[in-house]
C-alpha cells in the first residue's frame, strides 16, 4: 500500500498540507472539502493542477492591463451615468451591468 501522505514530485516533498507551483506546469492546491462534487465534508484534499502560478503580479508586463481596469472602474463609478448603467444592467444576461463594461472597456481599448 502506498502512502499518498509522503509522495515526491521532482525531488520536492508534496504532503498534505503543500498548496505551490512545482517546475512549469504543474500546481497543487490544498483544499477542504464541503461534501458537493463528490468531495467529503471536512477531508482534505491535494489536487494537481496543469498551470502554474506567477512568483509575482506585480511586473511590467501587467501594468497596462492593471490600468485600463482601473480607469474602466473609474469611469464606472464617475462618467458613466445612471441612464447608461441601467442600459447595460439590462444587455448583462448572465453577468452585472458592470462587468460587462468592465469588459467592453479594456476589450475596446488592448
Amino acid at each position: 500500500m502506498s502512502n499518498w501522505l509522503n509522495s515526491f514530485y521532482n525531488g520536492v516533498y508534496i504532503g498534505i498540507h503543500v498548496s505551490r507551483s512545482i517546475g512549469k506546469n504543474i500546481t497543487y492546491r490544498v483544499r477542504t472539502g464541503t461534501g458537493s462534487y463528490g468531495s467529503k465534508a471536512g477531508v482534505i484534499y491535494q489536487d494537481k493542477y496543469k498551470y502554474t502560478v506567477p512568483c509575482s503580479i506585480n511586473n511590467t508586463q501587467s501594468d497596462f492591463c492593471r490600468s485600463l481596469y482601473a480607469q474602466a472602474v473609474l469611469n464606472w463609478q464617475t462618467i458613466i451615468t445612471l441612464e447608461q448603467k441601467k442600459t447595460y444592467n439590462k444587455r448583462a444576461k448572465f453577468m452585472s451591468g458592470y462587468n460587462l463594461y468592465i469588459r467592453e472597456y479594456i476589450n475596446s481599448n488592448k
